[in-house]
């Protein structure tokens, strides 16, 4: 993983990162809904998997956006270079796998990467022990999808005693109104990382990564 260490002394948000880490809880969450007609179109026309253009369509807004990339590591801030994306998916069982898919550039790549990741975990049990004592790994988010809901808000499950900066997201149920097709996405930030601004502007490159799909 490479990324580059912010220097506190210089960088614009130092005292909003100062603010924010003194609290218990600085992670707020957004919800909108997105509009992914588009995306959908393309899947049905060229036969491609949803949930792996949304996800790699995520990727990439994910790597255009700098705060979103912003992690507190050890009491300093790291800016990665490149994120990739981990996943729950529902095993074979109909219990919660965590899915890590490695950064691709191109779609059909990232597709074949998720496609293997996928069946990689569903084949193994979730076992705690494979999390516990083991480092969190800071170059991606953590997402989750709801096909079965059309959430207006959401929360996630949190160690408040832990100084994760990780993004939470989540994609819900695909819904149509009128001609258009709609997905509600939550994002759940840390505050000293970056504000609603700039969870504004993520959601904005990630409309126009669905729409250009």
């Amino acid at each position: 993983m490479s990324y580059q260490v912010i220097d506190l002394n210089n960088w614009s948000r130092t005292e909003y990162f100062k603010f924010y880490q003194g609290m218990s809880h600085p992670w707020y969450n957004i919800c909108t809904r997105m509009d992914v007609t588009a995306l959908r179109q393309h899947c049905q026309a060229h036969k491609l998997r949803f949930f792996h253009t949304y996800l790699y369509a995520m990727q990439q807004a994910l790597n255009l956006c700098a705060p979103i990339r912003y992690r507190l590591v050890d009491g300093t801030v790291r800016l990665y270079d490149q994120l990739s994306v981990s996943v729950a998916i529902l095993g074979d069982d109909d219990g919660v796998r965590f899915c890590n898919i490695p950064y691709q550039a191109q779609f059909a790549a990232f597709s074949q990467a998720a496609t293997a990741a996928e069946i990689a975990c569903k084949q193994q049990p979730f076992v705690l022990a494979q999390f516990i004592g083991q480092k969190m790994q800071h170059d991606t988010v953590h997402m989750t999808v709801l096909p079965w809901l059309d959430f207006t808000s959401m929360s996630h499950a949190r160690d408040t005693n832990y100084p994760d900066s990780v993004p939470k997201i989540a994609f819900g149920k695909l819904t149509q109104q009128d001609n258009r097709w709609y997905m509600p996405l939550s994002l759940e930030v840390h505050h000293g990382m970056m504000d609603g601004l700039h969870v504004g502007q993520f959601v904005a490159t990630l409309q126009q990564q669905f729409d250009a799909f």
